[in-house]
């Protein structure tokens, strides 16, 4: 009877467990949560990432020199880029990538500047690296929830 009674609350305990794990996964921002092609749970980047006009006004505003291109690094992939700084501080990022073009640039940025960098992302359709979390903050991200592929520096 004893053994019945310690096997029956093992028994729940594990399968409350799994049922908590499983929760806690589903809740996630930072993995590929699908089900039959629907994405459940996931951030959507358009509002994370700030809209360039957003960003580079915050950046002016906090004395960066901004500086925008429509050819990015040394590639040919197409899209618009910002790189800003003040001081060591910097955020280069890049908009209108087509996904392939997005994991693309990112193994480019994986390398950058050999670690010194507080995130470093691809989202969705954006790639940026950022020096730290006060130009993170100034440039109009409120969140680090990513829809890709990120490495963050604490």
């Amino acid at each position: 009877m004893y053994f019945k009674k310690t096997c029956t609350i093992l028994l729940t305990v594990i399968a409350l467990s799994s049922l908590f794990i499983s929760t806690s996964c589903a809740d996630s921002k930072n993995i590929d949560n699908t089900d039959s092609g629907i994405t459940v749970g996931m951030p959507e980047p358009d509002k994370i990432v700030p809209t360039k006009d957003e960003l580079i006004k915050n950046l002016n505003d906090n004395g960066y020199s901004v500086k925008t291109f429509d050819k990015i690094l040394d590639t040919d992939i197409s899209g618009e880029r910002v790189y800003a700084e003040k001081g060591k501080k910097y955020i280069d990022i890049c908009y209108g990538l087509s996904n392939s073009d997005a994991e693309t640039l990112f193994k480019r940025y994986e390398e950058y500047k050999s670690g010194d960098y507080y995130i470093i992302a691809q989202n969705g359709n954006y790639v940026y690296a950022v020096s730290d979390k006060k130009t993170f903050k100034i440039s109009g991200f409120e969140s680090t929830d990513n829809v890709g592929q990120q490495y963050i520096h604490e």
